[in-house]
């Protein structure tokens, strides 16, 4: 991951840049907490669009899921990888027929971004086979994507929670990754009544370069006023 610690812009500084991508949250539907499964479907290998990175705030998945094996290590992560989905213009593929196992050297390599063995296992499974790709090639591609994308300053280890707009975590994103469009990244959140930061999704071409979500991905965008955005513990 790279971090780039020359400059450390406050969410305070990004907050006409929020305002100039509003209107992409204002239309994007609502706060979710999963992937609609109404709209995947079966399909070929490598037949699909583009690729949706899907970034986990870990901190946040730990407050609900306090027993889950990224939660009780020695490391406490921020962000890890939840997933590189194929997507469509409209829907996805999902557990496509490919039937590979990941060896467990794939897997061991991986764990500095998907530090849970099941999530690897079951991202493999539900969207990789759709990649059309061997598992060593969608997981080196997984950590390619990740490997793309800077992480803003105020996110890598926060210790104290902090409360924004989705809007602003958005124009985080594309402050400290200039090469994003407004329409490449979704933030998404939980359904309390305090929402938290769930994830961030980030749209990429099959080369991975970023491009805009489609309006199926943009659903998920949270339209909450503000989030909360658990610290690192």
């Amino acid at each position: 991951m790279r971090i780039d610690r020359r400059h450390r812009p406050s969410f305070a500084f990004l907050s006409s840049a929020a305002a100039l991508i509003a209107c992409v949250y204002l239309s994007a539907g609502g706060s979710v907490w999963a992937r609609h499964r109404s709209h995947a479907s079966a399909g070929e290998p490598g037949d699909f669009d583009y690729y949706l990175l899907s970034l986990s705030w870990s901190p946040a998945y730990c407050l609900s899921s306090p027993n889950a094996a990224e939660c009780n290590g020695p490391r406490r992560y921020g962000f890890i990888v939840h997933g590189l989905w194929p997507q469509n213009e409209r829907g996805w593929p999902e557990h496509c027929d490919m039937r590979r196992e990941v060896p467990d050297e794939v897997v061991r390599g991986i764990a500095e971004v998907m530090p849970a063995r099941a999530l690897v296992y079951h991202e493999w499974s539900a969207h990789g086979t759709c990649s059309g790709l061997e598992p060593a090639e969608y997981f080196e591609l997984v950590r390619r994507a990740f490997a793309s994308m800077t992480i803003p300053p105020d996110l890598v280890r926060p210790a104290q929670s902090i409360e924004q707009p989705p809007t602003a975590i958005a124009a985080a994103f594309l402050h400290a990754n200039p090469r994003l469009q407004e329409q490449s990244v979704v933030v998404t959140c939980s359904g309390q009544d305090v929402p938290r930061l769930r994830e961030i999704h980030i749209c990429l071409a099959r080369n991975l370069t970023p491009r805009a979500c489609s309006a199926d991905a943009a659903r998920a965008a949270c339209n909450a006023s503000e989030i909360i955005i658990p610290p690192i513990r």
